[in-house]
């Protein structure tokens, strides 16, 4: 079992992949939504299926090209600016 609960947003996916791809994991446990539900918007906007449970499954669908299949370059998501820089 993997689980997302730490880091909502884009940890999902990996945690999906993981448990889609590994013979011996039988679940993922997709919780973040429940206790943060506006955490993911951005990546739900893209990978809805992923941030939905519809009865007990997410639909991977939406994980398509490279890497991860975050598909980065199409989720509008505005950081807070760093509190500190590097002196290098």
């Amino acid at each position: 079992m993997v689980q997302d609960l730490a880091d909502p947003m884009l940890a999902q996916i990996p945690h999906v992949l993981l448990a889609a791809y590994a013979e011996t994991i039988m679940g993922v446990e997709t919780n973040a939504m429940q206790f943060y539900p506006e955490a993911s918007a951005p990546e739900a906007s893209i990978h809805s299926g992923l941030y939905r449970r519809v009865n007990g499954e997410v639909d991977l669908t939406s994980l398509v090209g490279t890497g991860f299949s975050y598909r980065i370059n199409e989720i509008t998501r505005e950081l807070p600016k760093p509190s500190c820089q590097s002196s290098k």
